[in-house]
């Protein structure tokens, strides 16, 4: 208590020198109590006279600049989420989100539908899905397996015939693990299955045009939340609720950081003139250093 007691009167002398227009000459030192007081402490006591020294004017002028700062960081937070909606999506993703691997070993297995016994023997062919041309062409082993190696990730067509079988057609994209089985059913004729292949964790292009609309639209938000924030430094109405609706703008990522170094910079100053805000009562308490 004695050091609070002892730093606020310190705090006194310093706004009763600058009010007799002394701030010219004034230096630390010249204050009583100031050569007791720890490096921490000075700098408070510093921070404090410089921030009471500025002229009406100069507050007014860091104000505006403060103000200026915010509006333009938003108004690029703005621009950036204009360019997301109308960019291509797939700039938004690395290659390698949008592809899985180029080739793979596709593995799989033939099995009978009713008894769930595996099917040896059966032809199995690798076929272009537009052209129905042959890519590859193996036969299953005797546990059912076959195995085709270094096949595209793109939509093909799998074709497994067999003599007492209805010839099962089965569009699909090959993945190095984890595919069905091949289900052989008795009889005779076609049948085509189309069959959606790779995990639900796979980016697709709907996937990232989705995720560029909803970044864009969050931008566009959070800037016009940081042109609102602008307008409030002007007025200079509410200081708590100027910085909270600034904040809010620094997630408008204009030109990815820049804008939000510039919203930054003008909450920063901000901090020098809140005494010109209408809800700002008095000044704050010297902090307690003990």
């Amino acid at each position: 208590m004695d050091r609070e007691a002892r730093l606020s009167a310190l705090r006194s002398r310093v706004r009763s020198t600058l009010q007799a227009d002394q701030e010219e000459d004034l230096v630390v030192e010249s204050i009583p109590g100031m050569t007791n007081l720890s490096d921490v402490e000075r700098l408070s006591v510093q921070s404090l006279m410089w921030a009471d020294g500025l002229e009406e004017d100069d507050s007014e002028r860091i104000r505006m600049v403060a103000a200026i700062l915010i509006f333009v960081g938003s108004v690029l937070g703005i621009l950036s989420g204009l360019l997301l909606l109308q960019g291509n999506p797939v700039d938004l993703l690395a290659a390698e989100l949008l592809e899985t691997n180029p080739t793979v070993d596709l593995r799989m297995q033939a099995l009978e539908a009713e008894s769930g016994n595996a099917l040896e023997g059966l032809t199995v062919e690798w076929l272009d899905l537009e052209t129905e041309t042959v890519l590859q062409t193996t036969m299953t082993g005797s546990s059912g397996w076959f195995l085709f190696e270094g096949v595209t990730t793109e939509p093909r067509l799998l074709r497994v015939t067999g003599d007492g079988y209805v010839t099962s057609e089965i569009e699909m994209q090959a993945q190095a693990a984890g595919s069905p089985p091949v289900t052989m059913t008795p009889g005779s004729g076609t049948e085509r299955i189309e069959m959606t292949q790779g995990s639900d964790k796979d980016w697709s292009l709907d996937d990232a045009t989705k995720l560029s609309t909803a970044i864009g639209i969050a931008t566009i938000l959070t800037g016009a939340v940081g042109l609102l924030a602008g307008l409030e430094v002007r007025r200079a109405g509410k200081y708590r609720r100027t910085q909270y609706l600034a904040g809010i703008g620094l997630f408008s990522r204009g030109l990815i950081l820049f804008g939000p170094a510039l919203i930054l910079l003008g909450m920063i100053l901000l901090t020098f003139t809140k005494e010109q805000f209408r809800d700002w009562e008095g000044k704050e308490p010297v902090p307690d250093f003990s």
